[in-house]
């Protein structure tokens, strides 16, 4: 056997079977024998794309449902096409090639009830298709499509396979680098996945098992017409009749004991059986590109939520029984359900750690820290506080990470701002609290917060807000600054020239000349020092606002942000969106390249000029 890092995930048990891996290989030395296998010696030892694709390693939950804006619609209906239960699947398929939006469907077909992975161009092949099979299947047609040339696909898929596929769409966002490369220094050649369909799941069965459960009850699977699953039974319809066989008799993948996903919760849109009337079929819609099945296919409300409901914690209650009977014999468990919850990272020790959101501008109520003490006290888990105000537990096992996250949700403490999204704003206590504070940051701190928490971005996006330009949290150094201002103007009438004004400006702006100041606004910043400071009340504001950053970060390398002026919260939640919307239009390299690399590469006045443009529209 070749040293292979999925070696872990496939020899413990825990594999899903989907195949996903098997089709990312760019070398094409990964072969799926009931299992993925390699077949060759690798460079990397398997420490490569097919890892990072793998749902058993990490599902990626959280990062790609905050891209897809996920929802959840239920219906149900029934297709043109006479198919397994509703027909609704092959029905939607015919409606995408027909009408262009696809050059292929991946579906399954069989040889003998044996699934095989196929390519389908037209409604005429999709009949053959129409009906569900129950035991492995695998995705190779997924890469032959890409040989062939196809640009566009839908995939058909179980749970699993969904949620592999569906790292492969956002792979650069969660594997941090572009996908690899073979050894001729080129990806693996693969359509762009447009569709992605699931169909509904408890488990699924070895073949070779299959067919010998059969056999014992006197049945040849070469004749079978039709194979369905209800009620903890396999009902197999053969000449006419129905037969029941009882589910427990047949061998369930291993795998399917370590999933918890009934209703294919990544795809686009999601079909089963369950919760429809008898010939029709549930359809669950979850993305913009799901809404499409509307056009295909009739839909009516009324679905049966708790039938879905009760296999969906049957699965459920499976897993968790997978687990615990791991963590008694000491098993391998990945974890990787951890990554459905924003906010959840691994620890160099093999622990977890989970960060809590930031509260608006680092303010929390006693109740607030004492719900976070109790919990870290009940996990046994370290407490840290980020230097953007938030706090942290660490040394958490995996087996508790969960159960922690659902605790601090009841509280009203969120987790996340991790990963390539908007981070908790960071800012200083500001008027009312700090005597240099010219802005309430904690309002301003809590609309950013409303508009743009956990916002998706190419990469980490960072915010902070100084109440003054004395810039206390480093506002320039941020992808997006901002610091209260204030200017002042002489009233000539009042002022003396007492010269209290002059003492304590720290840019030494101000000169007295007889019995006037005088400001020199080419040096003044607008602290407002010596507006509060005037024992006769004589320099009133001449102009408030807030001085704004873009374009600043540092780390590796500390790049100062381009500044300007903006008059209103309203212009500064535009001017953000804008930004956003115009970083996510350029940005060329998710996890690897900030907004500061962004505007150097296109020009930082393009960049602004298209902002610019955006706002006033």
């Amino acid at each position: 056997m070749y040293e292979w890092k999925l070696n872990e995930i496939v020899d413990s048990g825990i594999c899903a079977k989907c195949g996903t891996c098997t089709i990312v290989c760019p070398n094409g030395i990964l072969t799926f024998e009931d299992k993925p296998k390699l077949i060759e010696e690798c460079l990397r030892k398997g420490h490569g794309m097919c890892y990072d694709v793998c749902p058993r390693v990490s599902s990626g939950k959280y990062q790609i449902k905050i891209r897809e804006k996920f929802k959840e619609e239920y219906y149900y209906g029934k297709g043109d096409i006479e198919g397994q239960d509703g027909g609704v699947v092959t029905t939607f398929l015919k409606y995408l090639l027909e009408n262009g939006k696809i050059d292929g469907a991946i579906v399954v077909g069989d040889e003998c009830w044996k699934p095989v992975s196929l390519v389908v161009q037209n409604a005429e092949d999709l009949l053959k298709t129409a009906k569900s099979k129950y035991a492995v299947s695998t995705l190779d047609a997924l890469r032959k499509a890409g040989e062939m040339g196809l640009e566009k696909v839908a995939v058909v898929g179980l749970p699993c396979q969904i949620n592999g596929l569906r790292k492969l769409q956002y792979f650069p966002y969660l594997a941090k680098h572009d996908g690899e490369l073979g050894k001729n220094g080129k990806p693996v050649k693969l359509p762009k996945i447009e569709y992605l369909i699931g169909l509904f799941c408890t488990e699924k069965f070895d073949y070779d098992n299959m067919k010998e459960v059969l056999a014992k009850h006197g049945i040849d699977i070469e004749k079978v017409e039709k194979f369905d699953i209800k009620k903890g039974k396999l009902l197999v319809y053969i000449n006419g009749e129905k037969k029941e066989i009882d589910l427990k008799e047949f061998e369930i993948c291993s795998g399917c004991k370590m999933c918890r996903d009934f209703d294919a919760e990544m795809a686009d849109v999601s079909v089963g059986c369950v919760g429809s009337p008898d010939g029709y079929s549930t359809v669950i819609i979850r993305t913009e590109k799901g809404e499409e099945i509307k056009n295909a296919v009739e839909l009516k409300e009324g679905v049966d939520l708790g039938a879905i409901e009760k296999l969906k914690q049957m699965k459920l209650k499976r897993f968790k029984k997978e687990i615990e009977r791991r963590k008694e014999n000491n098993e391998k468990v990945s974890f990787y359900w951890t990554a459905d919850y924003g906010g959840i990272g691994k620890r160099a020790d093999g622990t977890y750690f989970i960060r809590i959101r930031a509260k608006p501008a680092g303010w929390y109520t006693v109740e607030e820290i004492k719900e976070i003490l109790s919990i870290a006290e009940k996990y046994n888990a370290k407490i840290k506080l980020t230097n953007r105000g938030a706090y942290e537990l660490h040394g958490i096992s995996g087996f508790d990470a969960e159960d922690i996250v659902l605790e601090l949700m009841e509280k009203g403490l969120i987790t996340g701002s991790e990963g390539p999204l908007v981070r908790a704003t960071l800012a200083c206590p500001g008027a009312g609290n700090c005597s240099s504070g010219l802005i309430n940051t904690l309002e301003l701190c809590k609309i950013i917060e409303d508009n743009f928490k956990e916002r998706p971005a190419p990469y980490k996006f960072k915010i902070a807000i100084s109440g003054c330009p004395n810039k206390c949290v480093r506002p320039q150094i941020h992808d997006i600054g901002i610091a209260g201002v204030k200017f002042p103007v002489v009233n000539e009438e009042k002022c003396n020239g007492c010269g209290r004004c002059a003492e304590v400006c720290k840019v030494e702006a101000i000169d007295i000349r007889g019995e006037t100041s005088y400001t020199n606004y080419n040096v003044c910043i607008g602290c407002g020092k010596c507006i509060k400071a005037c024992p006769n009340e004589a320099r009133d504001v001449k102009e408030e606002g807030f001085m704004v950053y873009v374009g600043g970060k540092t780390g590796r390398e500390v790049v100062e942000g381009i500044s300007m002026r903006l008059m209103s919260v309203d212009e500064i939640i535009n001017f953000i969106d804008k930004v956003l919307v115009v970083y996510d239009k350029y940005a060329k390299k998710p996890q690897r390249e900030r907004l500061a690399a962004v505007m150097k590469r296109i020009g930082q006045g393009k960049f602004l000029e298209e902002v610019e443009e955006l706002m006033k529209k």
